[in-house]
């Protein structure tokens, strides 16, 4: 791993404008990881990336969509894969976010959110594995024990704690109304099928539901990834190495994130869930993250930071380099209110392709969100979709 003050430590860098594509459907959130078919797999809440399916007219009709890209970041082709659960309509509302492929299993983490339309704090996850590509999948509980559920199975909407792979556990309060950890998640992400991880084990990170510029990290051994209490959480570090408990109740931030701008407006609940990716030019993780502002005053009540419509304000955009999974987490980039290319852009969760990175590492691609207001006022309609950008690494 290169040290710093080497030539490959990354500096700053440069955002190319001119590179800037936008699908024509419509779609948020994007995480996503690259499968052992060399294409990759992205979540996609709250839309129909390839209007082909019945209401795919109405962006909102589809809470979260599974589809695989095939090709480079200049050209490529989407598919959906049908057989992922159809979570949509008002039975349950879930959302999207970690996703991984590692040998040849590709495991997809979906959110619970308190009712059956968006809102917040998440409740929990429900874990789904396939092995077969995805073209069929199983939900797994906390034990690790799978079962079949096809895409329109009456039990995938099921919300209880036998079918949760966690559910509303060990809360901490914002101020009074509590959050859960690792209620909506990320998985490092190590190259193709995983196939670049130093060990043996999947690291996934999560913010700290009640605070959630306090970044969260677990790690797992790959095999059993689906048994819950053999996750260990981060908690602090012993002459310099890391420690990793058995006990969630001793996790402790692994990172901490500014709790608000420059300027004082404060970030919400909905903030901070980063896209970590191994850069193998490099020999560095590379993380993009961003904090989206609270709602309405953009205090820190709760009532604010647990507020629905969180995009009062774009979102900030930063970039950090750590040398392992854990970090250190070095800071080489950062604002506190981002705009891809309009005023009117309310830029949010931030992401990086595991795939489109040059041999040298020097150049990645930006994927983000966008609640751009049409003229009438209406948040969420011009450029929600998915966004990106190539990116110079200094």
């Amino acid at each position: 791993m290169p040290t710093p003050n080497t030539p490959s430590v990354p500096e700053g860098i440069t955002l190319h404008t001119d590179t800037l594509y936008r699908s024509a459907e419509y779609g948020d959130n994007w995480c996503i990881t690259w499968a052992d078919d060399d294409s990759q797999i992205t979540s996609m809440d709250d839309g129909d990336w390839l209007g082909s399916r019945a209401g795919g007219e109405n962006r909102r009709g589809f809470h979260n969509r599974l589809y695989r890209i095939i090709g480079d970041a200049r050209d490529f082709e989407r598919q959906e894969l049908t057989g992922y659960p159809d979570f949509s309509g008002p039975e349950g509302s879930w959302f999207g976010y970690g996703i991984i492929c590692v040998d040849g299993v590709v495991y997809s983490a979906a959110s619970r959110t308190p009712g059956d339309a968006w809102s917040g704090p998440f409740r929990g996850i429900k874990l789904l594995k396939s092995a077969d590509g995805g073209q069929s999948w199983s939900r797994v509980d906390r034990h690790g024990a799978e079962r079949s559920l096809a895409a329109d199975d009456e039990a995938r909407n099921l919300d209880t704690a036998e079918e949760m792979f966690s559910l509303e556990e060990f809360g901490r309060p914002h101020l009074q109304q509590s959050a859960y950890p690792f209620s909506f998640v990320d998985f490092v992400q190590h190259g193709q099928n995983n196939g670049l991880a130093p060990d043996d084990y999947i690291y996934v990170y999560g913010p700290e539901g009640a605070h959630a510029h306090e970044l969260l990290l677990a790690r797992v051994e790959k095999s059993q990834l689906g048994e819950r209490d053999k996750w260990r959480y981060w908690s602090g570090e012993d002459a310099g190495r890391p420690v990793w408990s058995p006990d969630i109740e001793q996790r402790r931030p692994v990172h901490v994130f500014p709790d608000r701008s420059a300027g004082g407006d404060f970030f919400g609940w909905y903030s901070w869930l980063p896209s970590v990716v191994f850069n193998p030019g490099l020999g560095l993780y590379i993380m993009v993250n961003g904090g989206t502002y609270a709602g309405r005053g953009l205090t820190s009540s709760d009532e604010d930071y647990y507020d629905k419509w969180m995009h009062t304000k774009t979102g900030s955009l930063g970039f950090w380099y750590a040398e392992n999974p854990w970090g250190p987490w070095q800071q080489f980039y950062y604002t506190d209110y981002w705009t891809a290319d309009d005023p009117g852009n309310l830029t949010y969760q931030p992401k990086l392709s595991p795939k489109w990175i040059s041999e040298d590492g020097r150049e990645m691609v930006l994927i983000w969100s966008d609640a751009m207001k049409d003229d009438e006022g209406k948040s969420h309609t011009v450029n929600y979709k998915w966004n990106q950008m190539a990116i110079s690494l200094h």
